[in-house]
């Protein structure tokens, strides 16, 4: 009996033994399993082996830029806004002239030279729209000229820029540079130009003198680098060929006789040269000193302040010699022209007719006809077709044609290539501006084409 009680035991041993082997090994499965479905949350290539659930795995998002918007405004049409802003303004101009001085570079014979020029005017307010150019908005402030020296309002950091040529203030086309605030650029300005004139009159029997002040307001489009583009090029450009345009058809509407070619309208006998007339402006308004240095750059800082100013650029400039406006006629030549072509009714004020961009380009047209007429009487009718001919007219338009004419005549004579330097200026040859003029002209009908077809692409 006892020794079965001890098989039972034995053998419910092995019962009790097997089943804690198997629990404990169930046990260790779920935590084997448990342990390993933890780890593979984070490995979900794993967790497909113990889930029938998709794992989607969303990629983390690529952050871009924000793309600045494109304005809805143009410079063009901000110069416009702001001149009307500026219209009506008015400013204070001292009594007191101050006296400063500038080095400006000169062109002697082909070569630089430096030259200090004395300058005098009286402190003055000067006006100025400042635009910017990432919100569009329109600033308008003043600032002070007090000799050399800029002053300018609180908040606001301004310079003047320095040209190639050394010219510092240059009225109102100075160029500014605007430091503070950033993205800044003085677009329009109204520039203070004072006039004083002695003016006599009779007191108590006797003549007495005294000063008489007039101040005009020059509301222009100052150049600046800030403000060039290609855009305000071609606005030039355009505005050139459009006046150009329109003074043909001006002067055929008027029925206008050619004094050169006899029976002929003077624009059928220019009307597949109308490139001559495009590049007067920009011969007359290039600095020769400034074109040594950059040519292109130089021509198109031109057609930026005519795209920029259109109707009004250069209309007020006036030089040494009284040469006037955007095409810088003279008095007296002027006065030929319109006595010449009376048909043409051009207008009979020199300072009005010059500063009448219309008006002075159809005198222009006029002029080469006139100086046509010289050439074929000097040389013959064939000069019309020879392909130096516009820069006979273009001479004779700068100095005085008999300059040309004795040069060209000793170049036939001497068998000499380059008419230009077939005699000295002492010798009765063109004169060194004149020559200067030319070398414009040459780089123009070499580069004005292919420049136009990069603009226009």
């Amino acid at each position: 009996m006892l020794i079965k009680y001890k098989r039972y035991l034995i053998e419910l041993n092995k019962i009790y033994n097997t089943k804690l082997l198997l629990g404990v090994l169930i046990v260790g499965v779920i935590i084997v399993v448990g342990s390993f479905n933890v780890y593979a949350q984070n490995i979900p290539i794993l967790m497909g082996l113990f889930s029938p659930r998709q794992i989607i795995v969303t990629p983390t998002p690529v952050i871009t830029a924000t793309p600045i918007p494109t304005p809805v405004w143009t410079v063009s049409q901000k110069i416009t806004e702001a001149k009307e802003l500026l219209r009506n303004t008015t400013l204070t101009v001292g009594n007191k002239p101050i006296a400063y001085t500038e080095t400006r570079y000169t062109s002697v014979k082909g070569k630089l030279a430096l030259t200090v020029k004395s300058f005098k005017e009286p402190e003055k307010e000067i006006a100025l729209a400042i635009l910017n150019i990432s919100s569009g908005e329109i600033k308008i402030v003043t600032i002070i000229k007090r000799g050399a020296e800029l002053i300018a309002p609180s908040g606001f950091n301004i310079n003047i820029l320095r040209r190639p040529n050394g010219i510092i203030w240059n009225g109102w086309n100075t160029a500014y540079k605007v430091n503070i605030p950033t993205d800044s650029v003085v677009i329009a300005n109204v520039y203070p130009n004072e006039t004083d004139t002695t003016v006599a009159k009779k007191v108590k029997g006797r003549t007495v003198y005294s000063t008489q002040r007039t101040i005009k307001y020059q509301l222009y489009s100052p150049y600046s680098p800030d403000l060039h583009s290609s855009d305000l090029v071609k606005s030039g450009i355009d505005y050139t060929n459009t006046v150009i345009s329109k003074a043909f058809d001006d002067l055929r509407v008027a029925n206008v006789k050619s004094r050169a070619i006899s029976g002929t309208l003077v624009i059928d006998v220019f009307k597949s040269r109308s490139d001559f007339f495009s590049r007067i402006p920009l011969l007359e308004q290039t600095d020769l000193t400034e074109f040594q240095i950059d040519p292109q750059n130089t021509i198109e800082r031109a057609q930026v302040i005519i795209g920029a100013n259109q109707d009004q650029a250069f209309n007020a400039t006036c030089n040494s010699s009284s040469a006037c406006g955007w095409l810088q006629f003279t008095p007296r030549t002027y006065a030929n022209i319109v006595k010449s072509y009376p048909s043409a009714k051009l207008i009979k004020d020199f300072k009005t007719g010059a500063a009448d961009h219309l008006n002075s380009m159809k005198a222009a047209i006029l002029l080469y006809d006139e100086n046509l007429r010289g050439l074929m009487l000097a040389h013959g009718k064939e000069i019309v077709n020879d392909p130096k001919l516009e820069e006979y007219l273009a001479s004779s338009y700068n100095g005085a044609p008999r300059w040309v004419y004795k040069t060209l005549t000793a170049s036939i004579l001497g068998g000499i290539q380059d008419w230009v330097n077939a005699l000295t200026s002492k010798t009765g040859g063109l004169k060194d501006e004149t020559k200067g003029y030319l070398v414009k002209l040459r780089w123009l009908q070499e580069h004005q084409s292919s420049s136009l077809a990069t603009l226009s692409q």
